[in-house]
């Protein structure tokens, strides 16, 4: 009696051992998670139902494996086997999420991750790292984890003391048991909408159920409601007209792509030698910069196509592409990138003629943007239709293939990796280097794309705009890539004009208070199309420097006005430390003196309030600070 005790004993400690060591993982992530990322508390218990239940299968398995009529060696090596798996999946899915989080502030899909699993040599070679040096570390790691947990079993497994203490058939009952249990738990995980919650792997398979996400960003599920019902009710009282002239649009939009680095507006290198070329041949009807609502893809593209700031982004807003169908046209999306697995971003658009993006193959790298010319070429002569194309570059963003045939402007380097900034002095050049070359090489995208559209007539009468999603940092300020700042070089993008054959640009009033969302309204107001009564901006045949603009990302909230004769204030919040930022970029168009201390009073109340008017895409914590903050004004 006393030995059977003894041995339930050891049999009950080896399994807390294993209990708990499978609990470490877990909880120095759900640590990372919520105390550095800043998820919510609410997704610890969910969470840990998650790994109980993937912990009960494991368990269910090995007692399974037991079962088997095997050496109890080949049991080991099996089960070894098993928990290795195991647990770098686990290291995997956990890594992936912080990933997703650091560079788009949001949990990497599934989806997302096994578009880009596919393309992982090529993917691994855009960030500068040899993919047969990877995959001999990752199987390096694998053999280690097998081994030690070969080395853990054999020194004690709780398994092989239950079956010295418990009949076989008990045992097939609780391994039928457990397994059960792990399967109605993933079963009902949809139903459980652990989303609202932050539970990763809920955001992970389901990204739906969170609050209406955008990348960084996030609108209440009721507010995002009721600017759904706004956007329908926009759509069906929206009537074209019959008289609007047909012109072919084609728009180009560069992923990350900076004005000031355009040689085209006076940069240094010659990055841009096409487009000024076409400037020379009297191509050119605009030439300016705008400022982008965002830093990011996925509300600088929604505000593109919807001309909304990012607090009125709806999911199916009525967008240029709706407009232009309405009015007759065909309308044909050839994108570079992930744009189905990334955020949603395929279906922001309405229903199109024809769709590609580099999801939509596997012949070559997601970003590689010979896929636009490639996919551009299966399009014949033009049939005389109203015709819109939007092309989408990866070349000028930092995970873009670079053509070995892109000349380089000097040593260069991938900086995806730095984001938060290098002790390396030299880094910033040799990021800068590398993202030249990206410029350069979409430069002649460009005029490939234009090439290929002028030897089918689509030129023969079109309208072309070249712009940016959002900037891009370079080392300023310790900054790199994007996703994380509203300076100028993260939100400042061209804004370019062409015509061609027997369309007309009109005349144009360019201004620096120019935002992303006042380029739909311009095109539709050059084609004598009525504007959707929603849509927030204003077309620059009738834009005024006298007015503001608004710029959000995350928690950096703010506005440009240009209502002060002689000023141009950019003013920003912080709603994370409370700190605040104004400058005058027409004195300081570096940003480099923040002259908040001297600014009205009055003023700055108003720049409030405004603010809180427009936080609704903030977090409820944030959202709750900046009206503190505006209420504590109103008192003074």
């Amino acid at each position: 009696m006393i030995k059977q005790q003894r041995s339930w004993s050891v049999a009950f400690r080896r399994l807390g051992v294993a209990l708990g060591a499978s609990a470490l993982l877990p909880s120095a992530f759900l640590a990372g998670y919520i105390w550095i990322f800043g998820a919510p508390e609410s997704a610890i218990t969910p969470h840990l139902w998650v790994v109980a239940s993937l912990v009960s299968a494991l368990a269910g398995l090995r007692l399974a494996i037991g079962l088997l009529p095997l050496p109890q060696a080949a049991r080991l090596t099996i089960s070894s086997l098993l928990i290795a798996c195991t647990g770098l999946a686990m290291v995997l899915f956990y890594g992936l999420v912080f990933v997703g989080l650091k560079h788009w502030k949001r949990v990497t899909t599934f989806d997302m991750a096994g578009s880009y699993a596919l393309q992982a040599p090529d993917l691994l070679r855009a960030l500068g790292y040899s993919p047969l040096l990877v995959t001999a570390l990752c199987a390096s790691l694998f053999a280690l984890a097998w081994y030690t947990a070969y080395v853990f079993l054999r020194k004690g497994d709780w398994v092989t003391s239950f079956y010295r203490n418990i009949s076989r058939s008990v045992i097939g009952v609780m391994a039928i048991g457990l397994l059960a249990i792990s399967t109605v738990s993933a079963m009902a995980l949809p139903d459980r909408d652990w989303g609202g919650l932050g539970e990763p792997l809920s955001l992970s398979l389901f990204p739906s159920q969170s609050q209406r996400a955008m990348q960084s960003h996030a609108i209440d599920v009721f507010h995002a409601a009721q600017i759904d019902r706004d956007e329908d009710a926009v759509r069906s009282a929206y009537r074209p007209n019959e008289k609007a002239r047909h012109s072919n649009v084609i728009v180009i939009v560069a992923d990350a792509l900076r004005a000031d680095h355009l040689s085209l507006f006076g940069y240094h290198r010659k990055t841009s030698p096409n487009l000024e070329a076409l400037n020379q041949a009297g191509r050119m009807r605009l030439a300016t910069s705008a400022i982008t609502v965002c830093n990011e893809s996925s509300c600088g593209l929604r505000a593109l196509a919807s001309s909304h700031y990012v607090d009125r982004q709806a999911a199916h807003p009525i967008t240029l592409h709706e407009v232009l169908k309405q009015h007759g046209y065909q309308v044909h999306l050839i994108f570079s990138g992930d744009h189905t697995n990334f955020d949603g971003l395929s279906g922001i658009y309405g229903k199109v003629d024809s769709y590609f993006d580099g999801a939509s193959q596997s012949k070559l790298y997601l970003n590689d943007d010979r896929l636009i010319t490639d996919r551009l070429q299966d399009f014949g002569p033009w049939d005389g239709k109203p015709t819109m194309f939007q092309f989408h570059l990866m070349s000028s963003h930092a995970l873009g293939k670079r053509f070995d045939d892109t000349p380089e402007f000097g040593p260069g380097e991938n900086y995806t990796a730095v984001r938060w900034g290098s002790g390396d002095a030299q880094m910033p050049q040799r990021a800068t280097n590398f993202y030249d070359r990206g410029i350069l090489q979409a430069d002649r995208v460009i005029h490939d794309i234009l090439g290929m559209l002028e030897s089918r007539g689509y030129l023969r009468d079109a309208l072309v705009l070249i712009t940016g999603d959002h900037g891009e940092s370079l080392g300023e300020r310790g900054l790199y890539s994007h996703t994380h700042s509203v300076w100028e070089e993260s939100l400042r993008v061209p804004f370019v004009l062409l015509s061609y054959g027997s369309a007309e640009a009109g005349r144009l009033r360019p201004n620096p208070v120019i935002s992303q969302i006042d380029i739909a309204p311009t095109l539709l107001r050059l084609l004598d199309m009525p504007l959707p009564r929603s849509w927030s901006g204003v077309p620059l045949q009738a834009s005024t420097q006298s007015r503001l603009v608004y710029f959000q990302q995350a928690q950096l909230i703010g506005l440009i006005d240009g209502r002060t004769p002689r000023k141009l204030h950019k003013h920003w919040i912080d709603g994370q430390t409370n700190k605040q930022y104004t400058f005058d970029l027409l004195s300081d168009p570096r940003e480099a003196v923040n002259v908040n201390s001297e600014v009205e009073q009055s003023l700055q109340e108003e720049w409030r309030k405004l603010l809180t008017n427009r936080s609704a895409a903030l977090t409820p914590e944030v959202r709750e600070r900046l009206e503190r903050q505006s209420s504590r004004g109103t008192a003074h």
